[in-house]
């Protein structure tokens, strides 16, 4: 989570100073599922999930229900994007795993080639 969070961040222009913090309060949240209650966040919980969804981390939904008193009830929940996040997190790999084998067509070549000679 704190990798995707960073990517993001990074892509968005912004320091990814708080992305740890940020990532370690949406585990802590979700624990194990894929989502959780909008009514169970603090307002500073409530700040980091909407600047997530912003980011397309996080997404929510509404479910409806009628009460036995005829009124409907309404439960938001956020819900971990899943999708975006493994994408985040491939596209990371990919770009890592280029940049090595950038690193490693230099160390093929001989030590000798970037000598200067004056002649």
């Amino acid at each position: 989570m704190k990798k995707a969070i960073e990517t993001v961040l990074e892509d968005d222009d912004i320091e990814p100073y708080s992305a740890e913090d940020m990532a370690e309060k949406v585990m802590n949240l979700f624990g194990y599922d894929k989502a959780i209650t909008d009514n169970l966040l603090s307002s500073e919980e409530r700040d980091i999930f909407y600047k997530l969804e912003d980011l397309d981390i996080l997404y929510t939904e509404e479910e409806s229900t009628n009460l036995p008193s005829g009124k409907k009830w309404r439960i938001h929940y956020w819900v971990l994007n899943e999708r975006k996040i493994r994408k985040i997190l491939d596209r990371e790999k990919e770009d890592e795993e280029e940049e090595k084998e950038e690193e490693s067509i230099y160390n093929g070549i001989s030590d000798k080639v970037w000598e200067r000679t004056s002649e």
